[in-house]
């Protein structure tokens, strides 16, 4: 145990390793790269749109928490409640656009509905932008997080509290306020949580798609080297992201679901025509837009280029750059998870409560916040030693600071995930294991681990496709290694007008996640 202490310390500390940059960058404000005056925060706030950016982020985020539940939550209470066919093969199609970026989601819609395209070119459509369509994608891809988590709450919920519950006279209404919404709590608290945090920490699809949000401005300040103003936007953005990840925790609660004696689902229904007509019609939205829109797009852009004449080639240096850096990454993350999440499911200390907040902070902090955040702290630690700049060279160059990046912003997803794996043993047969006389090294390798391994492996498989997927980070963090990833090369070549190139990248990437996500699916709890 003292080793995972030391492990789930060091975890600690790289989590908090971004606030140490930003909080140097907003207390001691960094000089202007080009040798200009600062300019004053007033006149900093005014140029920037600090104000505006602000309440778009907070719009756009709510919107698509609202939204995802709405899609999300529906979806997963007809698969577990109702009865219709194609229930559980459209159960399934619709967790797919969790293999989908949602920057590629934008691209295509973006390219689809508007002039000349799939859509609107027939329809001669104008250029889609805005806010409306971000919330729009944004809930398509946040929708089947939601349907996951709400649909393992529903899963395990028992017929027997209700059947009691209406016994003693309770209506419809009453039965779900006092037996079933009590059971969702949790679930409906952290798919909010995840959705709001979705929304505001994206950057790719509101690029795409022209919402100006915090996340695209911050991202054009790094670029610009416009230090300054990006401490000032960072500083909004945690203004936004940190009240709101303490109000979801504090929404979720720390009770543990309770165990029920009888665990039968409740008898499935068959919906109305009109519910059943929303249901088909929510299931065409997340599939069409989530995944069968993309595809034909991309296809269309690989058709468009053969017809121009352009050459196709097959990426195979992003191909392995992606594939490399996806499997070292989630190794590493994986390793460093497993220490925290195993004293927060295993040790009853005072210990185990700051462990899982400090590695679920992780989840508020953008890509792009985060990637600034180290930037900021490399910065910081290369003023405090006499060789600075080849520290900087050093902890940029090679790659150091790119997978501390990879592990800030996904150990909170590797922490979730080994934890439920590690809550699920059995405390009784480490007592007859004990006292049996087996030390406790042999009941951790004959025992634990054989149990542990299905959850170790989707682990690892969740990982591998956070990273495959990541934008922000890649792009702020690789550039220093030449790191060439399928999602840098299909953001750069749809940059570029690149098409070809672009639906190839896309397409390659696209199905490389869905194989993944079918690979999870088989630990996925169907009924």
């Amino acid at each position: 145990m003292r080793g995972a202490r030391l492990i789930a310390a060091l975890s600690a500390v790289l989590v908090l390793s971004p606030l140490f940059g930003l909080t140097d960058a907003l207390l001691h404000p960094p000089p202007d790269p080009f040798g200009m005056p600062q300019p004053d925060l007033a006149t900093l706030l005014s140029r920037s749109g600090a104000a505006t950016l602000l309440a778009n982020s907070v719009a756009l985020s709510v919107a698509v928490s609202l939204g995802a539940m709405l899609c999300g939550g529906w979806l997963a209470w007809a698969e577990q409640r109702m009865t219709y066919p194609g229930r559980r093969l459209l159960g399934v199609l619709s967790l797919l656009p969790l293999a989908t970026p949602s920057y590629l989601i934008a691209s295509t819609v973006s390219s689809a509905v508007g002039p000349g395209g799939l859509i609107g070119g027939p329809l001669s459509l104008p250029r889609v932008s805005g806010l409306g369509i971000a919330a729009v994608v944004l809930s398509v891809a946040c929708a089947p997080y939601v349907q996951l988590l709400v649909g393992a709450a529903l899963a395990r919920s028992s017929a027997s509290e209700e059947e009691a519950a209406r016994s003693l006279g309770a209506g419809p209404w009453r039965v779900f306020t006092a037996v079933i919404f009590p059971r969702l709590r949790p679930a409906l608290a952290l798919s909010a949580l995840i959705s709001l945090l979705y929304a505001i920490s994206d950057f790719g699809a509101v690029a795409v798609l022209d919402c100006p949000v915090l996340t695209w401005r911050l991202y054009g300040a790094v670029k610009g080297q416009q230090l300054v103003e990006a401490t000032l936007l960072g500083g909004a953005v945690l203004a936004v992201t940190i009240p709101l990840f303490i109000a979801g925790r504090i929404l979720h609660g720390t009770a543990q679901p309770r165990a029920v004696a009888n665990p039968r689902p409740p008898a499935r229904r068959r919906p109305g025509a009109g519910l059943l007509a929303m249901t088909y019609s929510l299931h065409g939205l997340i599939i069409g837009l989530g995944v069968a829109l993309p595809v034909l797009t991309m296809a269309d852009w690989i058709r468009g280029g053969l017809a121009r004449g352009d050459t196709l080639s097959i990426p195979w240096i992003p191909i392995r750059d992606t594939v490399g850096v996806s499997l070292v990454a989630a190794l590493i993350v994986g390793l460093l998870a497993l220490a925290p999440a195993w004293i927060a499911a295993r040790d009853r200390r005072s210990i185990a409560l700051p462990v899982e907040q400090a590695t679920l902070l992780t989840s508020a902090l953008p890509g792009v916040l985060l990637a600034l955040g180290l930037v900021m702290t490399a910065l910081l630690l290369s003023r405090s030693v006499s060789e600075g700049r080849a520290l900087y060279a050093a902890l940029t160059g090679s790659g150091l600071l790119l997978f501390v990046g990879y592990t800030v912003r996904f150990l909170a997803e590797g922490f979730a995930a080994l934890k439920t794996a590690i809550l699920r043993l059995d405390p009784r047969q480490e007592e007859s294991a004990r006292a049996l006389g087996a030390s406790r090294l042999r009941w951790l390798t004959q025992i634990a681990l054989p149990d542990l391994a299905p959850g170790i492996a989707a682990t690892a498989l969740l990982l591998f496709l956070a990273v495959l997927k990541e934008l922000p980070v890649t792009l702020l963090l690789g550039g220093a290694v030449g790191l060439n990833t399928l999602a840098f090369r299909v953001w750069d070549r749809y940059s570029e007008a690149l098409w070809l190139d672009a639906g190839v990248a896309g397409l390659v990437l696209l199905s490389v996640s869905l194989s993944v996500v079918l690979m999870t699916l088989r630990w996925r709890r169907h009924v």
